[in-house]
């Protein structure tokens, strides 16, 4: 059974650093790490201190005896839960490569029952210029913000062809956190609004997350 999961950090790039240390302090090899632009309004940006567009996205596999004990770790001493800290969940991963799991294996730390925050992360990608709209869509049905990232499309001609539309390489990336109550209303306004039959020519879906901490906690 594998026992990996993809821890996932958000947060303000300033405190970059902060997040990076704490992965050096457990240990964690596989990491990556992306920056993306914040798309909450103004207003909410202001509430929630997050005056700084800029986000750093981190990625990190880990077992996850290891991400409770790195969420905690947050959680306490960075306090995630305070406004501008960011948000933070895990991933549980279906398989991985035999080198993870033996690198992994020596994995000393004790397990405890930890308070499980479960969530939904939608992933939206549509044609560069729509991440506005996109994020437009979701707070009408009761998403609080979200994170863009931007990247490119790999279709090929047969794909452009066969969906009769015209693809863009460019693209937004959405990142948006939300519970089982808006997950389906914000997918459907997303959709409505940017899908594949729209200028944004958009796909949308979502992805279940657990061990949820930061501001929807």
């Amino acid at each position: 059974m594998n026992n990996l999961n993809l821890l996932m950090i958000i947060a303000s790039k300033p405190i970059e650093k902060m997040y990076l240390n704490v992965l050096e302090k457990y240990k964690i090899k596989f990491k990556a790490v992306t920056y993306g632009k914040g798309t909450a309004s103004s207003s909410l940006l202001n509430y929630f201190g997050l005056n700084e567009v800029e986000k750093i996205i981190i990625f990190a596999i880990s077992p996850k005896i290891t991400c409770k004990h790195i969420l905690r770790y947050i959680k306490s001493k960075l306090k995630i839960n305070e406004p501008g800290k960011g948000i933070a969940f895990t991933i549980p991963l279906s398989s991985s490569t035999k080198y993870m799991q033996d690198f992994y294996r020596q994995n000393k730390l004790e397990d405890f029952d930890m308070e499980e925050k479960h969530g939904h992360l939608i992933i939206t990608i549509a044609n560069e210029g729509f991440a506005e709209m996109i994020m437009n869509a979701a707070k009408k049905a009761g998403a609080t913000g979200g994170t863009t990232i931007n990247g490119r499309g790999l279709e090929t001609e047969k794909i452009i062809k066969f969906l009769g539309i015209s693809i863009e390489p460019e693209k937004d990336i959405v990142l948006t956190l939300t519970n089982d109550e808006n997950k389906t209303p914000i997918m459907n306004e997303i959709v409505a609004s940017c899908g594949l039959k729209t200028p944004g020519a958009g796909i949308c879906f979502s992805i279940p997350v657990e061990n949820v901490i930061g501001l929807i906690d």
